[in-house]
């Protein structure tokens, strides 16, 4: 250690605070003993800047202002030579980027199926959680689940992450999502297996959805000639273009191989 590190036991702080040890006063019987007062048990020992600093820091820890990860980092940086010239590590900010200096995003062929608006109007979310829900729609194709990583999903929304695990947590936590841990045979976790729920898809991509929208007219018929009860509900088009959606195809061809019923009239 060098000399400013070091730090004396007590019993050597102890003989080290002696004040005129060979100053002696006569006894009765001829012999000399160490006067009173030679030693000064009261004063306190000098003790290194280096010390003081790391007590403090694991003071903190004691009483939870840090983690111990963060006061092993703190104590271990002590005595460095980044921190005996600077003083502290002090860590620079990143430059700034305006978001009009951003790069303009790749090019894609990427596009999002139907999908409901409960999440565009949801206050709940962040704007960058909305729009990575639109992503996750769009990764799903014609199906219900994606298996994806964060690190994709990151390099997607140019977010850290941390970043994209918070918006994964929103999106679950409010019903938009459900998200499994893909693993190996062995057991190795590979990503994510992440599955929209009906709260994303149209209301007709459910038979429930759809029966709760007839039910809303009086009397039914299935083009604009009906007339809803409340005004508004959404019409029907004459030219009944989610003829080609893919949940009612799937469905009606589940329905057909499995127990023969006739197909849901779309």
């Amino acid at each position: 250690m060098t000399e400013h590190q070091w730090r004396a036991p007590a019993g050597a702080r102890t003989l080290g605070r002696a004040r005129n040890f060979q100053q002696t006063m006569p006894s009765a019987e001829g012999r000399r003993y160490p006067a009173q007062g030679a030693f000064n048990l009261n004063e306190p020992a000098p003790t290194s800047p280096t010390f003081e600093a790391r007590a403090a820091i694991w003071r903190d820890q004691a009483s939870g202002l840090i983690s111990l990860a963060e006061a092993q980092r703190r104590s271990a940086a002590i005595g460095s030579p980044q921190t005996r010239a600077t003083g502290s590590h002090v860590r620079s900010p990143a430059p700034a980027r305006p978001r009009h200096s951003r790069p303009a995003p790749n090019a894609s062929r990427q596009y999002a199926g139907t999908m409901a608006t409960t999440a565009a109007r949801d206050d709940r979310l962040t704007p960058n959680a909305k729009a990575m829900l639109q992503v996750i729609r769009a990764r799903c194709g014609k199906g219900r689940e994606t298996s994806t990583c964060k690190a994709t999903l990151g390099s997607i929304m140019s977010r850290s992450a941390r970043t994209i695990r918070r918006y994964l947590v929103d999106l679950v936590r409010w019903g938009y999502l459900e998200i499994e841990t893909r693993r190996t045979a062995r057991g190795l976790h590979t990503g994510l297996v992440i599955r929209i729920t009906e709260k994303v898809l149209p209301f007709f991509a459910e038979t429930t959805g759809l029966a709760r929208w007839l039910a809303e007219t009086d009397p039914f018929k299935p083009f604009a000639a009906s007339r809803p009860v409340d005004s508004r509900v959404t019409l029907l088009t004459p030219k009944n273009e989610f003829r080609k959606d893919p949940f009612m195809e799937v469905k009606n061809s589940a329905l057909r191989r499995v127990s023969g019923r006739p197909p849901i009239p779309i």
